[in-house]
């Protein structure tokens, strides 16, 4: 039988997940925070990913999303608000080869735009 090496990825990075607007994560750490024109965002952490949040934005209003970590390639996307007028995203950090780095978020709406960073190390816990 003939093996085909397996490879990974030099950087892989993608794991942005949607959660309820009730989610949360226990014991989280407040790393980042912006407020403007009577909307939040906050970057909190528990060790294991980041809780990405925004608040005060119109119900169902368009947003746009964009997260950087390091080189890797934006994830970006739209969305809609929720009925409260937010959205919670969970980013779970896998680069590979990385020891740490910088996650910049930001979200842009019709009366508010939004920007925050949280560095990471994973030779402390995960995130810091």
């Amino acid at each position: 039988m003939t093996r085909t090496p397996f490879r990974l990825a030099a950087s892989l990075s993608l794991a942005v997940v949607a959660a309820p607007a009730s989610a949360s994560l226990e014991r989280s750490e407040l790393l980042s925070y912006d407020r403007s024109d009577g909307c939040e965002l906050s970057i909190a952490s528990a060790g294991k990913a980041m809780m990405l949040n925004a608040r005060g934005l119109i119900p169902g209003e368009v947003y746009r999303f964009a997260l950087t970590n390091g080189d890797m390639k934006p994830i970006v996307f739209a969305g809609f608000a929720d009925s409260r007028g937010g959205l919670i995203q969970y980013y779970i950090l896998f680069r590979l080869n990385r020891d740490g780095g910088t996650v910049r978020v930001s979200i842009a709406a019709a009366r508010c735009s939004l920007a925050a960073q949280a560095d990471w190390d994973r030779s402390i816990i995960t995130i810091r």
